[in-house]
């Protein structure tokens, strides 16, 4: 099974890029199967983010979310019904990720039907910077810790899956 781990994010817009730093912390820190292949630096939305899950048979999302329900640096896994909520997979601008999903279903035949986003509580999207700010800084650790936890016990569940 080809696993792609992909972190969503802007690298020019502070906590907005937590995505993208949590999967390159994890590239360089932590050990992932030889099946998982991580995307880097993808500030995309639509059918463009969507066509990079081609020829994979599960995609994990790594992206900031904003529901002001949860504490910022929260880690969750999203639902269908909260996808909303994260900030690359809803694009206001452009098709949105469900619609663009949709279409590539139907002009590709290699996108996988599985895929798992894990969102990460953000409060600041609207300061341009490359650095965290200090509240998602100082969480900045656990935050891996849990993202990491949650990526294994996705792949744990495909492996599960596939010995059934």
């Amino acid at each position: 099974m080809k696993v792609a781990l992909i972190g969503l994010g802007n690298p020019i817009v502070g906590d907005d890029a937590i995505g993208i730093k949590v999967v390159d912390y994890i590239r360089e820190s932590f050990s992932l199967p030889d099946n998982v292949e991580i995307i880097e630096d993808v500030s995309l939305a639509g059918v463009g983010l969507v066509e990079h899950f081609r020829g994979f048979d599960k995609v994990i999302l790594v992206d900031s979310i904003q529901t002001g329900i949860h504490p910022q640096g929260t880690v969750v896994h999203l639902k269908q019904e909260d996808y909303s909520n994260a900030l690359h997979i809803s694009d206001y601008h452009n098709m949105d990720f469900f619609t663009a999903l949709e279409f590539c279903y139907q002009v590709y035949d290699d996108i996988p039907k599985d895929i798992t986003i894990i969102g990460i509580e953000i409060i600041n999207v609207l300061e341009f910077s490359d650095e965290l700010s200090t509240e998602l800084f100082e969480k900045f650790d656990k935050i891996v810790n849990e993202v990491y936890k949650k990526i294994l016990l996705e792949l744990k569940k495909e492996v599960q899956t596939n010995v059934l």
